[in-house]
């Protein structure tokens, strides 16, 4: 088992009514670990139910082309590691 990062894209039902995109970089081992994330913390952070998420798309993305603080952060140590 190794660790990927996934970019999952999709839409949210706001509380105005309108759809917002977004995309969200994780580390997991599986797409359906990293779905289960995703909705816990829109749903935690938003108060949305899990009905007003639509996911587009997860796919695995090389960790050098993610927008997340954290993995990019744990890449360079990985980096000096080497």
């Amino acid at each position: 088992m190794s660790v990927k990062v996934f970019r999952v894209e999709g839409k949210m039902l706001l509380r105005t009514g309108e759809w917002q995109k977004f995309v969200i970089d994780l580390p997991g081992v599986k797409p359906e670990d990293v779905l289960e994330r995703v909705y816990s913390s829109l749903t935690g952070l938003h108060k949305l139910k899990r009905s007003h998420i639509h996911i587009k798309s997860i796919t695995v993305i090389p960790p050098e082309e993610s927008k997340n603080p954290l993995i990019n952060s744990i890449m360079e140590l990985k980096m000096r590691e080497q």
